[in-house]
């Protein structure tokens, strides 16, 4: 998959994921929003649209949810990144309130981030070392930040990989199931 389509690729996800709750952003305004990692000077000059000053986007050919694993391929690894390896997990979801947590529900993470921003996931940090950086199919990019008892049962018992997905609301967490994914780590760039 060339760069280009790669970049497509992430910028119909991404509007498909956050267009409807966001009145006037355009899948244009989202792909020159997108973070330099995704959104690669050269590329900006491409256009991604059909006619000229066009308004329809490319096509997207994969629903909410799906990323298609040769644009996660593509991707360049995150600034101050670097790209670590590629697992299979069993991937599942929670959100920080009592209803999912119980008594564990204080509003922080494990390392004492605050859990209502959703910018995490749960792991046995035996496995996968907090503030790695995870690449999560239908989700997108998240950082080890929190931990739970399934995740450790997970990689104690059976050693599978186990990560579950902060959401801001339960019913969000329950609808994603139970999905095995193949997840992209990026651990911190060593600086010289």
């Amino acid at each position: 998959m060339s760069a280009r389509r790669a970049l497509a690729v992430t910028a119909c996800f991404a509007f498909a994921m956050i267009g409807d709750s966001l009145p006037g952003l355009s899948l244009r305004s989202a792909i020159s929003a997108a973070p330099a990692f995704l959104n690669p000077a050269p590329l900006r000059s491409t256009p991604l649209f059909s006619g000229a000053g066009a308004a329809a986007p490319v096509a997207c050919s994969f629903s909410a949810g799906d990323i298609p694993p040769e644009a996660l391929r593509d991707l360049d690894s995150p600034p101050g990144y670097e790209y670590w390896r590629t697992v299979t997990a069993k991937v599942t979801a929670y959100d920080p309130s009592y209803r999912c947590c119980g008594d564990s529900a204080d509003g922080r993470t494990s390392i004492m981030d605050d859990a209502w921003i959703m910018d995490g996931v749960a792991v046995d940090p035996r496995a996968i070392p907090y503030r790695t950086l995870l690449l999560v199919p239908g989700v997108g990019f998240r950082e080890a930040d929190d931990t739970g008892s399934a995740m450790r049962q997970s990689w104690e018992r059976e050693s599978v990989y186990h990560i579950d997905v902060r959401m801001p609301y339960f019913e969000q967490a329950r609808e994603w199931g139970v999905k095995y994914l193949q997840i992209k780590l990026y651990r911190k760039a060593e600086t010289e």
